[in-house]
């Protein structure tokens, strides 16, 4: 069993990181099962359809993104450095030139399953409660400032970082990703 959970994480891995560098519809078991030298039937076994695959990324990326959000807050009161943890997050991927998950599989929804669509809508929402949250506490204790609703702030904020990450990736360059994140932050910090 703990061979078999090796084996599925190993997927999950690998699946995650061709998905995030070209698209859901971008890959097939096959180029799974060369990267990491097994048969396509190992990944069948564990996956049995790319639907299934799909469903456990998008599961598996949510529950990550909640540990994280949960240690941001563990590891600080300041909602300020809370937002520069998630936005060093969504820089990860932006080291290799490519996007987080969630804005790769947005722009292949249509393959997905529902179960799937879902999934991404559920992780989504996580990203933007937690922010609005955070937002919504940083204004009130006088760390952040910001004009309006912190719903449509934290609506922007999640807009700005994924949209930095596509140009970041389209021009290779990862100092868009990082003027527009520093810029998203300052604003929120400005009086």
């Amino acid at each position: 069993m703990n061979k078999n959970k090796n084996t599925a994480e190993l997927i999950l891995d690998t699946a995650q990181a061709i998905v995030q560098d070209v698209g859901f519809n971008g890959f097939s078991y096959s180029h799974i099962a060369e990267k990491i030298g097994i048969r396509t039937a190992s990944i069948h076994y564990h996956f049995p359809n790319k639907e299934d695959l799909g469903e456990a990324l998008i599961a598996r990326y949510r529950k990550n993104f909640i540990a994280a959000s949960v240690q941001f807050d563990n590891e600080t009161s300041n909602n300020l450095e809370r937002l520069r943890k998630f936005t060093l997050m969504y820089a990860e991927p932006v080291q290799d030139y490519c996007t987080c998950l969630g804005v790769m599989l947005s722009t292949d929804l249509g393959a997905l399953s529902g179960k799937a669509g879902e999934g991404l809508a559920e992780f989504l929402t996580a990203n933007l409660d937690w922010l609005q949250r955070v937002l919504e506490d940083g204004q009130r204790e006088g760390q952040l400032y910001f004009e309006g609703d912190a719903s449509v702030q934290a609506h922007l904020f999640l807009a700005s970082l994924q949209g930095a990450q596509l140009l970041a990736k389209s021009f290779r360059d990862r100092s868009r990703f990082d003027r527009i994140a520093n810029g998203v932050l300052s604003a929120l910090t400005v009086k």
